[in-house]
């Protein structure tokens, strides 16, 4: 079974604000869009440029704000910039009120 750990409260999430949080295996991005919660690799796979605040784009996309690299929001797909690796995606889960977070990514499909 898989750990999770803790990364706030639902109210500290701000609605398509990318939140990232240093975990044991690496940053975490976490955000709240459009009535989900979604976790992919807090650093883009182009030159490990961080999410922190980024915001979810139309389209459900995440880019990079250093080399505008594109991501599919939940499946961490590579958008534009073929060339580069898909972010990890890493379950996310609601209890009560506490946003919790996989400590290990989910398998590719």
């Amino acid at each position: 079974m898989e750990d999770y750990v803790s990364v706030g409260r639902v109210a500290d999430f701000r609605e398509g604000i990318v939140r990232v949080f240093e975990l044991e295996s690496g940053p975490v991005a976490v955000v709240q869009h459009a009535g989900a919660f979604y976790g992919f690799s807090g650093r883009c796979s182009h030159e490990d440029y961080s999410f922190n605040y980024t915001r979810v784009r139309p389209g459900d996309r995440i880019i990079c704000s250093s080399h505008l690299a594109v991501f599919e929001l939940a499946t961490g797909k590579v958008i534009a910039w073929p060339e580069l690796e898909p972010l990890a995606v890493f379950d996310v889960r609601v209890e009560g009120d506490e946003v919790l977070v996989s400590t290990l990514p989910a398998e590719p499909p």
